[in-house]
């Protein structure tokens, strides 16, 4: 395995599989709850196909959306290009498209180099993961804008909704550098 790809050690993938913030049971997902969320925050973030999928099926554009093509390993009953067209039509904003390849159990550099980049972009950015984004909330939680919200799918649950403090933060930052990823300043 590269260097610039970091395998998430046991230890940390059992404490990522609780939520790393509340968690909101699927049936229980409206709209209402997505709007306060959306007005109240600087960045709204999903990662996962379902999630993006539902906070879009509510007419609301993440600033940033990550997605892999597969919903529990099973290949999205949504498709990108689908995802792709609703977000255009959605949105005032022309949409940026990335793309990254992570492998299972890891998160790689390349990631956290888009990941980046999409924070620091103005429109909404489409974010395709050839391979696997189940870990990809957590740099997020570790790097984005303090006040953003953070949605991401908890399978067979619901979403987990993680709003951005120092603190929260801190314990993800952590958790990145026991992973091998030293960003500091950032």
């Amino acid at each position: 395995m590269s260097h610039d790809v970091k395998p998430v050690q046991k230890e940390i993938l059992d404490l990522l599989r609780k939520p790393l913030g509340e968690l909101i049971s699927y049936d229980q997902v409206e709209k209402h709850k997505i709007i306060e969320l959306r007005e109240a925050t600087r960045k709204l973030i999903t990662v996962g196909d379902t999630t993006t999928a539902k906070v879009i099926s509510f007419n609301i554009v993440p600033e940033v959306s990550v997605v892999d093509g597969f919903e529990k390993r099973v290949v999205s009953s949504t498709s990108l290009s689908r995802l792709k067209s609703i977000i255009a039509a959605l949105s005032e904003l022309e949409l940026v498209e990335l793309s990254c390849t992570n492998q299972p159990g890891s998160i790689s550099l390349e990631v956290i180099k888009i990941l980046f980049r999409a924070l620091m972009s103005h429109g909404p950015v489409l974010i395709k993961v050839i391979g696997e984004e189940d870990l990809i909330a957590l740099p997020l939680i570790a790097y984005a804008p303090i006040d953003s919200v953070i949605l991401y799918g908890q399978p067979s649950e619901g979403i987990v909704v993680v709003r951005v403090v120092n603190r929260i933060q801190e314990v993800a930052k952590h958790l990145m550098r026991r992973i091998g990823f030293n960003l500091e300043g950032v």
